[in-house]
C-alpha cells in the first residue's frame, strides 16, 4: 500500500514583507502594451514616449529600444498630459493629472511633486535650462527650481523666442508636408483600424520628427525627405493570459479586449513578431487561456476552441471544442482538456473524444506515452494504449486527490499536483505521496512550471516557488514584486516569465530565488 505524508507548511513569509527584493534594473522587467502614446520628448540621446502603461525609451544612436520604465520602477499612475526633454541631462519632465514627474535615465531615478489640477503645460528657457522648468497648472504658470518640490508662482515667462515647449502634432506635420500627405497610410494598421496622432517631438538637431499615436506606438519621420517608419515595441494587449517558452524567448497570448493575438518576446525584450490577423480576417480568439508550442506549431486554447498556428507561415486553423481548459503534447498532436472531458487533435486535423471522463478537465501532464488528467473530481491516468482514464490505486488511497486538480507538472520523474487546498508530489519509485497544505497569500493558483528542485506556481496574489519540502515556499507578492495577478508562468533559462494582468514580466531566475 502506498503511504502518504500530510504536512503543514504554515503561512509563508513573503520576501517583500521582511526584506527588499532589491531588484536590479535588468533582473525584473515588465513588458506591456505600449502602443497608446500620451506624450513624446526627445533629448540628444533618447526618445521618451510616455504611454498608458509605462515610459519607453528609444536609443537614437543605436536605433534600439532600451528597458521600459513601468509601475514596477515608479512610473506615475496618473495620466500623462505633456512631456518635455530636460536640456541639462538625459532626462524627461512629465506633466500629469496630479502634478509633475521627472525621470533621469542616467541614474534611473524618479522625482515627483503635486500640482493642484495637474500640469497641462511645460516650458524651458533656452538660455537657462539648468535652473528649472516652468509649469502650467490650474492657477496658471509657476516656476519649479531644480531640486524643489512645488512650483513658485509669479516668475515671468521667458521671451517668445527663448521658449522650449512641447509640439502639437498638427503643427509638427505642417513642417513635413510629405509625411502629412501620407497621414492616412501611416495611421492605418494591418487590421484596417484607423488611428490618430496624439503627440509629437522633434530631435534637437531637427533631423527627425517623432510622433505618438493612440494604438500604433511611435512613428519616426525624416524631417528632410518625409520618409517614415513605425517603431513598434510591446505586447498586443496589456493583459497577458498565457505564455509558452520557445527558442530564445517566449510567446505571449493576449487576455482579452479589442486588441487580440500573440506576441513573440525575445530574451533581450525585443518584440519583433505579432500574430493578429489582417484585414477582415481578424484573429480568431479574444481571450487566450493556455498556450503550447508543440510539433512546429503554436496551440492556443481560447473561448472559441483551439487555434493552431503554424510557425513560419503563421497560418491559422480553428478547431471548435467545448471550452478548452488545458493543453498537453500528444504523440500525434495535442491533448485538450475541455469543460466536458478529454479530446485529442491529431496533426492531420482530426478531433476525437477520448474515454468517458464526463466532467471538466482542468489540467494535463504528459509523461512519455502516458497522460495524467486533472478533473474537477480528482486525478486520473490515461495509460499507454488505453482508451479510458482510470484512477491508479495509489491515487485512490488519497482523499485529498479527489478535489479539483487545478495544476499538474513534473520535476524530472516526480509528479506534482495542486488542488485548491493541497500541494502534492509523488515519489516515482515507491509511488508514495507527500501532501502539504497550500500556504496563505497565494490566492487562486492556476498553473505551474517545473524548475530544478521544485515548481513555480502562478497565483492571483503571488508568484511562488515550492521546493517540495514542508516549508519550502518562496513568495513574490502582488503588487510589490509582480504588478498584478499571475495567470501563467514559464521557465526559459536564465529567465522566468510571468503572464500577469499588467503584461509579461521577465525575471532573472537567480534573483527571483534569492
Amino acid at each position: 500500500m502506498a503511504a502518504a505524508v500530510l504536512l503543514s507548511a504554515g503561512p509563508p513569509v513573503p520576501r517583500s514583507a521582511c526584506q527588499s527584493a532589491r531588484w536590479r534594473p535588468e533582473e525584473r522587467v515588465l513588458i506591456s502594451d505600449f502602443s497608446n502614446v500620451e506624450a513624446v520628448a526627445v533629448s540628444p540621446l533618447t526618445v521618451f514616449a510616455a504611454t498608458t502603461h509605462g515610459l519607453t525609451r528609444y536609443d537614437r544612436q543605436a536605433r534600439v529600444w532600451r528597458l521600459p520604465v513601468t509601475s514596477l520602477e515608479g512610473y506615475p499612475a496618473a495620466r500623462v498630459r505633456v512631456a518635455l526633454a530636460d536640456g541639462a541631462d538625459n532626462a524627461v519632465w512629465l506633466g500629469t493629472d496630479e502634478g509633475w514627474a521627472r525621470y533621469d535615465a542616467t541614474v534611473g531615478r524618479w522625482d515627483q511633486g503635486p500640482v493642484p489640477g495637474g500640469v497641462t503645460g511645460l516650458m524651458l528657457d533656452a538660455r537657462d535650462q539648468a535652473s528649472g522648468i516652468f509649469m502650467q497648472g490650474a492657477a496658471g504658470w509657476g516656476f519649479l527650481p531644480r531640486g524643489s518640490m512645488l512650483p513658485i508662482p509669479g516668475r515671468p515667462l521667458p521671451p517668445a523666442g527663448r521658449r522650449i515647449q512641447p509640439l502639437d502634432p498638427s503643427i509638427a506635420l505642417d513642417a513635413v508636408p510629405l509625411a502629412d500627405a501620407m497621414r492616412a497610410l501611416i495611421l492605418a494598421d494591418p487590421q484596417l483600424r484607423r488611428h490618430r496622432f496624439t503627440a509629437a517631438a522633434r530631435a534637437p538637431d531637427r533631423s527627425d520628427l517623432f510622433l505618438g499615436t493612440d494604438g500604433m506606438g511611435l512613428v519616426r519621420v525624416d524631417a528632410l525627405t518625409g520618409e517614415w517608419e513605425r517603431l513598434p515595441f510591446g505586447l498586443i494587449a496589456a493583459r497577458a493570459a498565457a505564455v509558452a517558452p520557445g527558442s530564445g524567448g517566449v510567446w505571449v497570448a493576449a487576455g482579452g479586449g479589442e486588441r487580440r493575438g500573440i506576441s513573440w518576446v525575445a530574451a533581450d525584450l525585443s518584440v519583433d513578431t505579432t500574430i493578429q490577423g489582417s484585414g477582415a480576417l481578424a484573429f480568431a480568439c479574444v481571450e487566450g487561456r493556455r498556450l503550447l508550442l508543440s510539433g512546429g506549431a503554436l496551440w492556443l486554447a481560447c473561448e472559441r476552441g483551439v487555434l493552431k498556428i503554424a510557425l513560419g507561415s503563421y497560418r491559422t486553423r480553428l478547431f471548435e471544442t467545448d471550452s478548452p481548459l488545458g493543453l498537453a503534447p500528444a504523440p500525434d498532436g495535442v491533448w485538450v482538456g475541455t469543460s466536458h472531458g478529454l479530446s485529442v487533435i491529431t496533426r492531420d486535423g482530426n478531433v476525437a473524444s477520448v474515454g468517458r471522463v464526463g466532467q471538466a478537465v482542468l489540467s494535463l501532464c504528459a509523461v512519455r506515452e502516458s497522460l495524467w488528467v486533472g478533473t474537477v473530481g480528482g486525478l486520473g491516468l490515461l495509460a499507454p494504449g488505453a482508451s479510458e482514464v482510470t484512477v491508479p490505486p495509489d491515487v485512490a488511497e488519497q482523499p485529498a486527490l479527489r478535489a479539483p486538480i487545478v495544476a499538474l507538472g513534473r520535476v524530472g520523474d516526480t509528479l506534482v499536483v495542486i488542488t485548491p487546498e493541497q500541494l502534492a508530489w509523488r515519489e516515482p519509485a515507491s509511488r508514495r505521496w507527500t501532501l502539504v497544505r497550500v500556504p496563505g497569500g497565494l490566492g487562486r493558483v492556476g498553473t505551474l512550471a517545473a524548475d530544478q528542485g521544485g515548481v513555480w506556481m502562478a497565483g492571483t496574489d503571488a508568484l511562488a516557488f515550492w521546493d517540495l519540502s514542508p516549508a519550502g515556499v518562496r513568495v513574490l507578492t502582488v503588487p510589490r514584486d509582480v504588478p498584478g495577478p499571475v495567470r501563467d508562468v514559464a521557465l526559459a533559462p536564465p529567465y522566468l516569465w510571468a503572464a500577469t494582468d499588467s503584461g509579461v514580466v521577465r525575471l532573472a531566475r537567480g534573483a527571483a530565488l534569492r
